[in-house]
């Protein structure tokens, strides 16, 4: 056994080295999250990029513009640009998204695009930011535009856009195909089409129009849900939201994601006693990730004809709502990564040994929380990074181990076991269930009774640890999972911590930090008192 190996095997299990080890770890990631701002500060990034995107604007005017502007403004703004700088498209979608005032002061138009068409978006921007003038001149002049024989680029889906805001549905159809054809190249007029259709109820024409590539692709996100929701086209809603997801992956997102779904399976494996026998269990434990991966793009369409084909979603009513966990994402949840385990069940019966059962279920479970996390994290999510790197992880596995480890069990003996894995399918779901309403899908109930989601996790947690415990089989694992469990949860704290610090203010991650730290609190006083002897 090689020099290291050994090493690591008495680290895992030397209690000064790993309370020094958690320690340091802690104390050099609250610097680093304390500084990181303020370095960052010095080289910013934005102003760098205002540099290269907007030429014109004199270097000393770019620190009064700064102080000025919302920097996510600007930030957004400058997204819109390409190698050859903005052009006549760009600033119509900085106008439409409401950040024309903020280009204008950046003398983006002004440099962009000409004056008749800058002039067209003036008045656009002007009658769709005041009610009142939606009946005025400015209105006028945009309909003689939009209605001219010799069409101009815009005026016609301008003049659309406004009919569609007051409800001039079967007018405003009329103005965005007369966009779609002078100006085939226009996705937004095509976007407005299918709007147009879906609200006059045309399901005819919008069947017709969905079968062509070019209007599916030039449909934004929320519009081809509706379409696709009103077709019934579940399928591509689920592939085309997938794809999204995929192109928007953001590598740092990816980089965390992977290396705490890579804690956890490491964990995971070593209660499974993967060292023991590697070229066969490492393989069906990957696989379990694996599939459980996968599975998530079943859910995710599952909750399209849930929500949008039975209309049974959140509504902010408490009843409502505590069906909706339960039954909705509850159920569906841990009935398909129920699913996606059975096949490993035809292996695992001929082995007759409840530890890789119970080890390939919670594997199947990580893999789907390590996919719902991509899912999750983006642009105003940050504050879900702590409680979904520390707990849901862990809370996924342990839910899909108990439930698998059940199945295993009713395989083997059908006749007497299919009571208990009834009672503790049923079990899981209302767990999965309640802990999703008290941490915050349901308000009424997270304000007065959060603690309880705590308290539902260590249960859970303890549940799947004592169950591990049991079936494990041989001597204990070369590595502690105690040892495990304290450097990654330690590392991945860190890396949280750091990672939050640098997307928001200290003081705001320090106040959302408070739940989480109390479930992994609960959760290692568990490890310790699981493992602690071994």
């Amino acid at each position: 056994m090689p020099k290291i190996y050994q090493k690591l095997i008495f680290q895992s299990r030397d209690r000064n080295f790993l309370l020094r080890s958690s320690i340091s770890i802690g104390i050099i990631s609250i610097l680093i999250g304390i500084a990181l701002p303020q370095i960052l500060l010095k080289q910013n990034q934005t102003v760098e990029q205002l540099k290269i995107s907007c030429p014109w604007i004199k270097t000393d005017s770019i620190s009064t513009l700064m102080s000025r502007l919302s920097p996510n403004k600007i930030k957004r703004i400058i997204n819109y640009g390409n190698e050859k700088g903005f052009n006549e498209t760009s600033v119509v979608m900085m106008a439409r998204e409401g950040l024309y005032s903020t280009a204008l002061i950046l003398e983006i138009p002004q440099n962009s695009i000409n004056p008749e068409t800058q002039k067209l978006i003036e008045n656009y921007v002007s009658i769709m930011s005041d009610p009142g003038k939606k009946d005025s001149k400015l209105l006028l002049n945009l309909m003689v535009s939009a209605e001219s024989t010799n069409p101009k680029r815009f005026a016609a889906e301008f003049y659309a856009d406004i009919l569609f805001s007051i409800g001039k549905i079967q007018e405003s159809l009329h103005f965005y195909e007369k966009e779609n054809k002078n100006f085939p190249q226009s996705d937004h007029a095509k976007n407005g089409i299918m709007r147009t259709l879906l609200n006059l109820e045309k399901n005819s024409e919008l069947e017709e129009l969905f079968s062509k590539k070019e209007y599916r692709n030039a449909m934004k996100n929320q519009t081809y849900e509706d379409v696709a929701s009103r077709l019934g086209k579940w399928i591509s809603l689920t592939k085309k939201n997938i794809l999204f997801l995929v192109k928007s992956l953001n590598l740092v997102w990816f980089s965390v994601t992977a290396f705490a779904a890579f804690i956890w399976f490491c964990i995971i494996i070593s209660l499974g006693r993967a060292d023991d026998l590697p070229a066969i269990r490492i393989p069906i434990y990957g696989l379990g990730f694996i599939s459980g991966f996968i599975s998530t793009s079943v859910v995710l369409g599952l909750v399209y004809w849930q929500e949008n084909g039975l209309l049974f979603k959140l509504n902010g009513e408490t009843i409502n709502d505590s069906l909706y966990v339960v039954c909705g994402i509850g159920l569906r949840e841990e009935l398909i990564k129920l699913l996606f385990f059975v096949p490993f069940l035809f292996i695992l019966k001929k082995r007759r040994c409840p530890m890789e059962a119970l080890a390939t279920a919670a594997c199947t479970g990580l893999g789907f929380a390590c996919a719902e996390n991509l899912l999750y994290f983006g642009p105003g999510s940050e504050a879900n990074v702590f409680p979904r790197f520390l707990t849901a992880n862990f809370f996924h596995a342990s839910l899909t181990g108990i439930v698998g480890l059940s199945l295993f069990y009713f395989f083997l003996w059908p006749k007497t076991r299919w009571e208990r894995f009834v009672g503790t399918f049923i079990l899981v779901v209302i767990a999965h269930g309640a802990y999703d309403a008290f941490v915050g899908l349901v308000p009424q109930l997270a304000k007065p009774l959060g603690i309880f989601s705590i308290i539902i996790f260590a249960l859970i947690a303890n549940y799947y640890l004592n169950s591990a415990k049991e079936v494990r089989e041989g001597r204990t694992a070369a590595i502690s999972p105690l040892g495990i469990f304290v450097i990654g949860s330690s590392i991945l704290i860190g890396i949280a911590w750091i990672l939050a610090c640098y997307l928001n203010p200290v003081r705001e991650v320090i106040a959302s930090i408070g739940h989480s730290t109390l479930s992994l609190g609960a959760m290692a006083f568990i490890f310790i008192n699981q493992f602690r002897n071994e």
